[in-house]
């Protein structure tokens, strides 16, 4: 695997800059508190990873839940912005511009060749390939893009969010949903034993139950940041952006009694964030607007 070494901080730049987990490959900035993994595959490596045949077949089989996942996020996306021009970056099989496009005028970018293949045929839409930092886009502008999952994968989160700035109508809205792999109420037990039981499955993960990257396929996803609330609205007020909200990500794809359960957790995190002001739950939505 071609790998690529840090020697500091893609959020702020600093140097300050330490291994947390080194068995792992897990490290901290101690300037502004972003957790990445160091070394970590090349972007190639990551393409090629999520280009793989077959890697979307179980979305395919998730239709009908994902559709109510894409809905809920629209109607989210929709507080903000009711019409207009949308891009979503990663987009992925193009669930989510499938709906959008009721409403918005919609583009889509994604890395993965099986996925942009099967939006073609899925949906009619014809997404650009490739990462956006490449992709010129001339004078169009937008008046939302949505990073659904996305900047947890990307390489260069900053080239991404200047871009993305960049592409922005003025008082655009940018929206971003990440998992929240450091702080997840839910997560914990399974991080307390993994630091305990050094033994089976429990070995593969580390300190804050982040796994070392590797590109066999027992890993579904490859996730090179893993963010907090307080260090994303850090670093986007510092790249003129307003945060207008920051919640929890209704990120669950399920139906019928999984479902139900994931809507319990979610209103009862929800409940608990609104009273304590702490998100402890699985994922982050933080919705700011380009000043």
């Amino acid at each position: 695997m071609k790998q690529e070494y840090l020697n500091r901080c893609n959020l702020c730049i600093s140097e300050k800059i330490a291994p947390v987990d080194i068995e792992h490959n897990i490290f901290k900035c101690n300037n502004c508190g972003y957790v990445f993994d160091n070394p970590r595959p090349a972007f190639e490596e990551i393409a090629d990873f999520y280009s793989r045949e077959g890697k979307y077949d179980s979305w395919i089989k998730e239709t009908k839940a994902r559709n109510l996942l894409w809905q809920r996020r629209l109607a989210m996306v929709k507080k903000y912005k009711k019409a207009g021009s949308l891009l979503d970056v990663g987009t992925g099989i193009g669930e989510f511009l499938n709906f959008a496009r009721d409403d918005f005028e919609v583009e889509g970018t994604e890395i993965s060749e099986s996925a942009v293949k099967a939006a073609r045929e899925r949906y009619g839409l014809d997404l650009i390939q490739g990462e956006i930092e490449a992709i010129d886009f001339g004078d169009r502008r937008f008046d939302v893009i949505t990073l659904f999952h996305v900047l947890e994968h990307v390489p260069d989160p900053s080239s991404l969010l200047k871009k993305c700035r960049g592409l922005l109508t003025e008082g655009g809205v940018l929206i971003i949903a990440v998992p929240n792999e450091i702080n997840s109420f839910i997560k914990r037990p399974a991080k307390r034993l993994s630091s305990i039981l050094r033994v089976g499955s429990f070995k593969e993960y580390g300190k804050f139950g982040l796994p070392e990257i590797v590109l066999d396929g027992s890993l579904s996803e490859i996730h090179l940041s893993h963010f907090t609330v307080k260090v994303l609205e850090k670093w986007l007020n510092q790249n003129s952006f307003i945060i207008l909200e920051d919640r929890l990500d209704p990120y669950y794809p399920a139906t019928g009694i999984r479902k139900r359960v994931h809507d319990l957790l979610f209103f009862v995190f929800s409940a608990i964030e609104a009273v304590l002001g702490v998100n402890l739950y699985d994922s982050i939505w933080v919705a700011s607007k380009r000043r």
